[in-house]
């Protein structure tokens, strides 16, 4: 664990010299950079040389290292890598596929959602807050379970906003938990070394979702529901939970109201106080990207898998120095050039994400602020049940998908 500058203010309270304060000062930054090194195993090559390091690492994600450009030779290397998340979900989609003309239809009609010009963040935010609160109320005996209330949340948003459902609370809930649960655990298979089987209880559950679910006025099969909502949505909850938590309760600063609180209304406006809001999205992808790791495959006949780090490239203190691993939306006030090469919540070409134009961004911070809203310290305190919250204060918190199931929202006041 690592020091935030209010875990270590509360050590200072013996009586120090300032002598005696620098000293403490130093060998507290001098453990840091040993322990942050040697716990990420950057000490060598990557730190002598950060520039070329970084370099590598971006030929892995833009296929470079393979000597290759176009999709037809592209996509084959990035499908290999993905293979478990086709079986496991039994989709075809950018991600999945070796065809150009499959890939380019799947990005035509990603775009065509995240770009239309008819969405309405304060609908979207509404959305959020509505189901926020029923959730809040719905079992006041107990903690509120802040991944599971994070994934209905943001899959519900999701449906709204790809599919216009016209009435989101009348959405089965029991089907909302049971689909996320088996999105969560068939994500967790295909990462394992065995091949994975498709999930007959995530197909039912989403075929109860169908006649609310509608395109071009016909009702979508299972498969085509989770191939269109899984980019979005899969690479959404734990960004947005891990950037409230770190936003309104681990790392909360006097400023982040003022940074907020023209949230909904400025969203999508493309005014300062748009730009102000997105660096709560802009630093909760950069210590949580929504792929810690990108995959490709090595072409044929000795095909075999490699990855960029790109969680690494977001943390390395080289690039993002002392405070790397503290939470600072004011440091995308002035990125330094290194820093703005090696941060990529959304990919490079040839394949970058199509929500880098503003999209994804918008969509973290209104779900992050209406659930700091609805979630807020004047009513309530997270602990996480695996991990004491005051230790948890001492860095960043545990991203993975086990360590974020432990956290809790206790109410100590209900709106």
């Amino acid at each position: 664990m690592f020091f935030s500058s209010e875990a270590a203010s509360a050590s200072f309270l013996l009586p120090l010299t300032a002598r005696d304060f620098l000293s403490y000062a130093c060998v507290v930054a001098a453990l840091f950079f040993i322990y942050i090194n040697t716990s990420f195993g950057i000490i060598g090559s990557a730190c002598e040389d950060i520039e070329g390091w970084l370099s590598e690492q971006k030929s892995v994600i833009n296929f470079s290292f393979a000597g290759v450009s176009k999709s037809s030779d592209t996509l084959p290397l990035r499908a290999a890598a993905n293979e478990n998340l086709a079986i496991a979900f039994n989709i075809t989609n950018s991600l999945t596929t070796i065809s150009p003309s499959t890939h380019k239809f799947f990005l035509k009609t990603a775009s065509s959602i995240i770009n239309r010009s008819d969405r309405d963040w304060t609908v979207l935010f509404e959305t959020a807050r509505s189901t926020l609160i029923a959730e809040l109320i719905r079992d006041t005996s107990q903690p509120l379970h802040l991944a599971e209330v994070t994934r209905i949340t943001c899959l519900i948003v999701v449906l709204v906003d790809n599919f216009h459902v016209p009435s989101p609370a009348s959405l089965p809930r029991e089907s909302l938990v049971i689909i996320t649960d088996q999105i969560n655990d068939q994500w967790l298979k295909a990462k394992l070394s065995t091949k994975p089987v498709p999930s007959p209880l995530l197909s039912h559950h989403l075929s109860i979702l169908q006649l609310a679910l509608r395109s071009s006025d016909r009702v979508l099969k299972p498969e085509e529901i989770l191939g269109t909502i899984m980019p979005q949505y899969e690479t959404l909850w734990r960004v947005v939970l891990v950037t409230y938590l770190l936003a309104f309760h681990l790392y909360s600063s006097p400023t982040l109201q003022d940074r907020i609180s023209s949230v909904p209304e400025c969203l999508g406006t493309n005014f300062d106080e748009e730009k102000e809001a997105l660096k709560l999205a802009k630093e909760g992808l950069r210590l949580t990207p929504s792929n810690k790791r990108i995959y490709r495959h090595t072409p044929a006949p000795n095909s075999q898998k490699v990855k960029a780090d790109l969680e690494l490239m977001h943390r390395h203190p080289s690039i993002w120095g002392w405070s790397a691993l503290k939470f600072n939306p004011s440091r995308f006030d002035n990125l330094t050039k290194l820093q703005t090469e090696a941060y990529l919540p959304y990919s490079i070409r040839p394949h970058r994400c199509p929500a880098s134009g503003g999209f994804g961004d918008r969509m973290v911070t209104c779900l992050v602020v209406a659930m700091g809203r609805v979630l807020d310290t004047a009513t309530g305190k997270v602990d996480n049940v695996g991990y004491p919250c005051n230790a948890e204060r001492k860095g960043v918190i545990g991203t993975a998908r086990d360590e974020l199931e432990g956290w809790r929202y206790t109410p100590t006041v209900y709106k």
